[in-house]
């Protein structure tokens, strides 16, 4: 009897479904899953399959843009004309077979090949497939890039695989070398960070738990630039809920661009403290443990849902006198207070190395209507800050009109509040030329975020 090839011991292996790679084709078509919704696509995979499925997922969506322009020289008509499902068979499998070594050339084929069949009309698709990739194989180093020097913006879309509108965009307001090093960065891996609640708290780094129980594990921590309670994790660790201290309440798992606006709002202790968009919790709870407990903290957010996540997140971290309210951050029944928060929604363009689909998901067309928002948001929490108490202002946007210019146009209708400079409370190499918080990847090697501190000007007596 003829023995087995590789090829035939493999398929044999497989049988219908293969495992972690279905997994992430489901993951690719719903979009960037997160939270509970994206543990629960993991359930009964272990521990290296989904490892894989995360490096699959998130390695697709960052090479979307390059993948598809390679797919377009290989099919009859743009790749978008093709069915969803379809199309992300292909993109998942050239992914595999030109940006990462997991698996020979035909096993990815042969699965590609295996779940188009599963798709109706199913055999003439799986003969698309089968030719697509293999005619790919051969003919991949025949494609050629565009050229940098006749269309910068086409260059750097395909080349860092990020949309075109978006590419425009930063070359307008930023120059070529900018653009360039920013795509590159959204385009790397980011690193994992956590902060010490010990060290927020004022324990000294050196004398907290944490370092002594990560150590105990085998986990390189290394501090922060620029967050005194921020500690990047390297090397192997393991999934974020499994790290020593997490269940104690001795970590929350945050980049360190997202603790510096609590550093920048600086809260008194005994003060009254709103965050009017709480949910998931990481900056209310920031702000709950560089107070102290005298301070009294309300978490607001629309969603109940969320709420109930901030609540577990509460309980956790053993932070108690934190009060829930859910309702409309643009019209918030809620009693003024010295500090108010608004962390409000973006278009998240400061994180797209941690959400790689962000970039895909996004339009021009969105940044006018979520500007709106944001003002509106503001106008609401200015009207909750007490005299001379605090409002701060966040995003984790690179976008201008998201930022300083819904600053600027607060502050020129707000004569009663002036922009404190926040090279006062933070590191000077992350302040604008305007006095805020404006951090870049490429820049800083922390997410890109910003934050305005706007004070309310003492009331004038009659």
């Amino acid at each position: 009897m003829k023995a087995a090839t590789g090829k035939e011991k493999y398929r044999r292996a497989q049988g219908k479904k293969s495992g972690p790679r279905d997994v992430a084709l489901e993951l690719l078509g719903r979009g960037w899953i997160r939270g509970a919704d994206w543990e629960r696509s993991f359930e009964g995979l272990p521990e290296n399959d989904r490892a894989l499925v995360r490096n699959l997922v998130s390695g697709t969506f960052r090479q979307r843009g390059k993948i598809d322009f390679y797919l377009g020289s290989f099919l009859r008509g743009e790749p978008q004309a093709l069915p969803d499902r379809l199309l992300n068979i292909l993109r998942l499998a050239v992914y595999q077979l030109k940006f990462c070594d997991r698996l020979p050339d035909y096993a990815v084929v042969h699965e590609a090949v295996e779940q188009a069949k599963r798709l109706p009309g199913g055999g003439k698709l799986s003969g698309l497939v089968n030719g697509v990739l293999r005619t790919l194989l051969r003919e991949w180093d025949s494609v050629a890039l565009p050229a940098a020097d006749r269309d910068p913006a086409v260059w750097l879309a395909v080349n860092y695989s990020h949309p075109l509108w978006l590419v425009r965009r930063y070359l307008g307001f930023h120059g070529f070398a900018f653009t360039e090093a920013l795509l590159a960065a959204n385009n790397t891996q980011a690193p994992l960070v956590v902060r010490s609640e010990e060290a927020a708290a004022g324990v000294p780094l050196e004398d907290s738990k944490l370092l002594r129980r990560f150590a105990g594990s085998g986990i390189k921590a290394g501090r922060g630039a620029y967050a005194p309670e921020a500690l990047i994790l390297s090397g192997n660790s393991p999934p974020p809920r499994a790290l020593p201290g997490f269940e104690e309440g001795l970590l929350y798992l945050q980049d360190e661009a997202a603790m510096l606006p609590a550093r920048l709002a600086r809260p008194v202790p005994g003060s009254l403290i709103l965050d009017l968009c709480a949910a998931p919790g990481g900056k209310i709870t920031h702000l709950a443990r560089l107070a102290g407990e005298s301070a009294v903290l309300v978490a607001a957010d629309l969603n109940p849902d969320r709420l109930a996540g901030l609540r577990e997140n509460f309980r956790r971290l053993g932070l108690g006198g934190i009060k829930l309210y859910a309702g409309d951050a643009r019209f918030p029944a809620l009693r003024r207070a010295d500090l108010v928060l608004c962390d409000v929604p973006c278009s998240g363009t400061g994180v797209m190395r941690r959400k790689p689909d962000l970039r895909w998901r996004i339009r021009e067309e969105d940044l006018p209507a979520l500007a709106g928002l944001q003002r509106e948001i503001l106008e609401a929490a200015a009207a909750l800050t007490a005299p001379e108490g605090t409002l701060l202002y966040s995003t984790c946007s690179l976008e201008p009109e998201e930022n300083w210019e819904v600053v600027r146009t607060f502050l020129d209708g707000h004569p009663d509040f002036r922009l404190e400079p926040a090279d006062d409370f933070i590191d000077p190499r992350l302040v604008s030329p305007q006095g805020c918080l404006a951090s870049y990847p490429h820049i800083h090697g922390i997410d890109g975020a910003f934050a305005a501190r706007l004070v309310r000007k003492k009331s004038k007596r009659r």
